[in-house]
């Protein structure tokens, strides 16, 4: 992040500080079958097939012939190309249906259909038909793997076109998200909208009380900033060190080492900029009451000894408790949202980013 933007942002933090204050806007409320409406489930799962959608890291395809192979929207298939492209292709044999690769990652030199044998080259193109004489009609040009249109930005993989990130793509790679390493991947499902995972993220509100014995006595109580970059949101959550900062000289401030940053990449991913590291979690809805989350850290670079191997497992314990504490409280909310108690969900003023995530995705549906 450009050291003008971490003054600016710094700034706003030690006035609201100073104030006993927090970025404030109107209150809102959002209706209770915004959540659990089927048919609305149904629209807004086309926010994940017909725009741009993070799926991933780069380092996931290290070398030409590695693959990430995505199930849960629509059959996605990553894979890096010798030219160190990233090609996308839906994972649908063109012969009866049959995904053509059933591990979620691994190195291929092509891709063979386990039902009747078709075999596609890693650019998805048609390499071969056992028995071919009798598909006479069946060529290179027709039968080949469906493309998908993936983009690679800021080191994350987007299925579905240009992601629009604009300067949110100089920040991320300034705090290194393109150049890391994976560690602690972890795939959950849980019983709950999708929605309600942005819910949780996007307000301080919460953090004393849900996360007291964790890590609220890191962070401030109910203190953020929130920043639109339509369709995206950065919010900052700054820790009680920050006021260490207000006697130091600017161009020596460090906003990562005393705050949180978290990016919502729009529609499906959060990035949690950390002082040595980031997580990401990616979004999947599966139903309109079950969610799967696929979350890792993004590192400087593989540990090199048990040391260093300590170190990170300790902060992925500390993201994924916090996680789990925010996931037992989403999933109590949705069961209770066909109870009749709530005709709506009330958005405080200190909860306007969810209101501004909510508008987000009723444009992107209407």
């Amino acid at each position: 992040m450009d050291q003008a933007v971490q003054v600016e942002l710094v700034e706003r933090l030690l006035a609201h500080v100073e104030h006993h204050s927090t970025d404030l806007e109107e209150p809102s409320q959002r209706s209770v079958s915004a959540y659990i409406d089927p048919e609305r489930f149904e629209r807004e799962r086309r926010l994940f097939t017909s725009g741009p959608m993070a799926l991933g890291h780069a380092s996931m395809l290290a070398s030409p012939g590695d693959f990430l192979n995505l199930d849960g929207v629509r059959p996605l298939l990553l894979v890096r190309q010798d030219d160190g492209s990233v090609r996308g292709m839906l994972n649908v044999c063109r012969h009866r249906g049959t995904p053509v690769e059933h591990e979620p990652r691994g190195h291929r030199a092509r891709f063979t259909c386990p039902y009747h044998g078709w075999s596609y080259r890693l650019d998805g193109t048609l390499a071969g038909i056992p028995h071919r004489r009798g598909f006479p009609g069946v060529q290179e040009d027709t039968h080949s793997l469906q493309p998908v249109a993936v983009e690679q930005t800021a080191g994350l993989l987007w299925a579905g076109g240009d992601p629009r990130m604009g300067a949110l793509t100089d920040e991320l790679r300034g705090f290194g998200l393109h150049d890391g390493v994976l560690f602690g991947e972890r795939a959950r499902d849980y019983a709950l909208n999708w929605k309600l995972v942005f819910d949780i993220f996007l307000e301080a509100y919460h953090v004393r009380v849900a996360h007291a014995r964790t890590i609220a006595p890191m962070f401030l109580d109910n203190v953020y900033l929130v920043d639109p970059y339509p369709p995206h949101l950065r919010n900052v959550f700054p820790k009680r060190t920050i006021v260490e900062l207000a006697g130091r000289p600017r161009e020596h401030w460090r906003l990562r080492e005393h705050a949180n940053v978290l990016y919502v990449l729009f529609p499906n991913t959060l990035v949690l900029i950390q002082p040595d590291h980031s997580a990401v979690l990616h979004v999947v809805p599966l139903a309109v009451d079950r969610t799967r989350l696929l979350s890792y850290a993004v590192i400087p670079e593989a540990p090199c000894g048990d040391k260093a191997r300590g170190h990170w497992d300790a902060n992925m314990r500390i993201l994924y408790s916090a996680v789990d504490e925010d996931f037992a409280l989403g999933e109590g909310i949705h069961r209770n949202l066909a109870s009749g108690a709530n005709e709506t969900l009330t958005f405080g003023a200190y909860e306007h980013a969810l209101t501004r995530f909510h508008a987000q995705v009723d444009a992107a549906i209407a």
